[in-house]
């Protein structure tokens, strides 16, 4: 019977920090995702100061990919802020798809979407 209980304490250490270890992977992602998404925002605001279509164009691309590596741990810890990120990211998308760019759609789309990942970076 000692072994038994051994054994259940045992798997439950085990699960505990196999658990505990997720989050902290989960929390990295969306920290180093909204710090890859802010740095693509500066350069998407460069690129539609110095009007380069193309550019904007593939940092837009850029921004979409960065976002669905870890969209679904965002979604899942608060809804609200997913959604936050959603519309300003699909201005973006659509805005470096028409071309002559409406820079003023686009700085005011990049700085919402700034600013919102400032808080999905400090989601825990």
């Amino acid at each position: 019977m000692l072994s038994n209980k051994k054994l259940v304490a045992a798997m439950a250490l085990g699960l505990s920090l196999t658990l505990s270890a997720c989050g902290t992977k989960t929390d990295d992602a969306i920290k180093t995702g909204s710090d890859d998404m802010i740095k693509t925002i500066s350069e998407l605001k460069t690129q539609i100061s110095n009007n380069d279509e193309a550019k904007a164009k593939d940092s837009g691309e850029a921004l979409e990919k960065s976002w669905e590596k870890f969209e679904d741990s965002v979604k899942d810890k608060d809804k609200s802020l997913y959604e936050k990120v959603e519309t300003p990211l699909h201005i973006i998308e659509a805005g470096v798809k028409v071309s002559p760019l409406n820079a003023d759609t686009l700085n005011q789309a990049g700085d919402e979407l700034e600013s919102v990942l400032k808080e999905v970076k400090d989601l825990k």
